[in-house]
């Protein structure tokens, strides 16, 4: 029996990280009998969407060939699983996808990691803005994820992950991210599916995971530039080119040393009750005797101080720059 490891998420809980320090010690892995895939070209994420396995069964057909198991890691997953599926009325992607494993007699793992959600919103609108996948105010984004309104930002446990408690025959873990859990979260993935984390396993250097208060500024005002002259980055290859431009920026000036946080106190307590009744019922389910709370311990950010005025006219220059920029790459 193949035994079948699905990392699923969810967002903004060190999926990369864990994925490219997966990567990096791919011999070490196969020594310990693991195939890894990390779905970088999206293969199987369509695949799932469409209901077709066979992308899914080639991988693991490619595990079986070696006697191997098997790993897909892809935060993408924390959403797509949870989606209707279009077989079977009442059924998720998730549903489908664990029937076809099981048909195919596989040991299915499925870990999930998971985060407090006003940290996770700072991130997730941080990451999108800079993205140039938004253009709003972070108070306007967590309210429409809160009223249900923003798909790709959704954060309810329940939602994401309660599909799963449907099955006695899966093992599934879910994992604390931040809070008072500081493990490795490489680490911790490792021990969920019994592989030795006393291991020599090659590290990686850190990377700065947000670009910074200035780059959302400076994002945003380059949007609202670009709407002005009639221009939207609406292709996916605009956005990209505008992303690798605005993180040039970044390194150059060092802004990510300057870390966006859109949480006020009053914001940081809205979110938290909002989400508190389910939070609760999803940590009984799933963890027993903890509470999310003892768990997420609450902790309430300071509001950050406005942008001076030097740092404003700065966003102004650069962001000026940048919207000529694309502005002519996208005349071209």
């Amino acid at each position: 029996m193949t035994q079948v490891v699905l990392h699923i998420g969810m967002h903004k809980t060190a999926s990369t990280y864990i994925q490219k320090r997966l990567e990096a010690n791919q011999p070490l892995l196969k020594q310990h009998g693991i195939r890894f895939d990390d779905d970088s070209k999206n293969l199987l994420k369509h695949a799932a969407r469409r209901n077709d396995f066979g992308p899914w069964n080639t991988r693991l057909q490619q595990a079986r060939k070696r006697n191997a198991d098997l790993l897909i890691s892809s935060e993408v997953l924390s959403h797509l699983l949870a989606e209707p599926c279009n077989k079977r009325v009442g059924d998720c992607i998730g549903d489908w996808l664990i029937r076809q494993f099981q048909r195919r007699d596989c040991r299915i793992i499925l870990v999930a990691f998971l985060r407090d959600q006003p940290g996770f919103l700072n991130s997730h609108y941080a990451q999108l803005i800079r993205n140039f996948s938004l253009r709003c105010s972070f108070e306007t984004y967590a309210e429409s994820v809160m009223q249900h309104r923003h798909a790709r930002g959704e954060c309810n446990p329940d939602y994401l992950f309660g599909w799963i408690q449907r099955y006695s025959s899966i093992q599934a873990h879910f994992v604390p991210y931040g809070g008072r859990s500081g493990d490795d979260p490489f680490q911790q993935l490792l021990k969920t599916f019994g592989v030795p984390t006393a291991a020599n396993w090659r590290s990686i250097p850190p990377e700065n995971s947000q670009a910074g208060r200035l780059a959302v500024a400076t994002s945003i005002r380059v949007q609202e530039r670009l709407e002005a002259l009639g221009i939207q980055l609406s292709s996916k290859a605009a956005r990209r080119q505008a992303t690798h431009a605005l993180l040039r920026r970044s390194r150059r000036y060092r802004w990510f040393r300057d870390r966006f946080n859109g949480l006020t106190p009053e914001l940081y307590q809205r979110i938290r009750e909002h989400y508190g009744a389910v939070n609760e019922r999803f940590a009984k389910r799933v963890w027993g005797g903890s509470s999310w709370t003892a768990l997420f311990p609450d902790d309430p950010p300071k509001s950050q101080k406005p942008v001076g005025t030097l740092k404003r006219w700065w966003v102004e220059w650069e962001s000026q720059d940048l919207a000529r920029q694309l502005a002519t790459g996208n005349q071209r």
